[in-house]
């Protein structure tokens, strides 16, 4: 029976019972409790391109484990002990969040403005415990594998997109460093510095044969790093790894994504002097290819599922 059908049937049998009400309504309130960290979400992916794209890999990748992973509807629209654990668990970081929140109040300001924003990180794997638990409300335990691995990334993405400003300049200083190395050892005379742009806000330029290239934020490599990294976690949670492979694969992922930012910015500095009058247009269609490539590239040299998987 096709899943939609599926879930239409149990609605109809589960609508006639209180216990159903009651779930629902546990629901209802951690979606209102979890609706500000929703919005921040919302914005923060529509206004940086890096995380929205991000966001759109997961999906996809988590729509491939879906297809291949023999994810079976069992017992829907109940709340099952796995849901139970994770509904509770939500509801209890959110607790001590709230508590110890109102605690950190009677702290100086200094200390209170830090304390107050490592306990707002709490709000992050409760988010994704509710999202997990929801999950296993509506589809049953037969998607446990599944919404565990999917959750579990999201909490990890969410906690990594706050570091993307940090992380910034690092990662556009090594992204120059690397990329001119590459352009040196192609015959290239390549030199890197940093110049005032308007309004003094500093400019990373790489002059390759006296040609400018602004290594600009777009040009750091987060977006790229980062989505390869959550498919190295995604994968590795899904294949129950064990920390040190765990490790090992974030690793790889790591190391895939900046290697192909280099090669993105190498391909673009190398094809402008001929393609300057469509240097967008480039820029653009390299940046897709190498991005997309990338992907492909550590979905399959770390065995993501391309085919169903075996009965067990």
């Amino acid at each position: 029976m096709p899943i939609r059908q599926q879930l239409f049937s149990s609605l109809r049998e589960r609508s006639r019972t209180s216990d159903f009400w009651v779930h629902c309504m546990l629901y209802g309130c951690m979606i209102l409790a979890f609706w500000p960290i929703t919005q921040w979400f919302a914005s923060t992916a529509n206004d940086q391109s890096r995380i929205f794209h991000a966001l759109i890999v997961l999906g996809l990748a988590t729509a491939m484990l879906i297809r291949f992973g023999r994810v079976s509807i069992v017992a829907p629209l109940m709340l099952n002990p796995g849901a139970r654990r994770y509904l509770i668990s939500a509801y209890a970081l959110l607790l001590i969040g709230f508590v110890a929140g109102q605690i950190v109040t009677q702290l100086p300001s200094e200390q209170q403005a830090f304390a107050l924003g490592w306990l707002s990180l709490l709000s992050i794997p409760a988010y994704g415990c509710g999202l997990i638990s929801l999950a296993l409300f509506v589809f049953g335990e037969g998607a446990r594998r599944v919404a565990v691995t999917v959750g579990g990334t999201l909490i990890a993405f969410l906690l990594l997109s706050i570091l993307m400003e940090p992380l910034d300049w690092p990662l556009r200083g090594l992204a120059g460093q690397w990329s001119g190395t590459v352009l040196s050892l192609l015959g290239k005379e390549v030199q890197m510095g940093l110049v005032q742009g308007a309004e003094e806000i500093p400019m990373l330029i790489l002059l390759v044969n006296q040609h400018p290239f602004h290594v600009a934020s777009e040009c750091n490599g987060f977006g790229v790093i980062l989505t390869s990294l959550l498919i190295a976690f995604l994968l590795g949670l899904y294949g129950r790894l064990k920390i040190g492979g765990m490790l090992l694969s974030i690793a790889a992922g790591i190391f895939i994504g900046f290697v192909f930012n280099i090669l993105r910015i190498v391909i673009i500095v190398l094809l402008a002097p001929s393609l300057m009058d469509h240097y967008m247009l480039m820029h653009e269609v390299v940046g897709a290819v190498t991005y997309w490539g990338c992907l492909v590239l550590v979905w399959l040299l770390l065995h993501g599922p391309i085919k169903e998987e075996a009965e067990a």
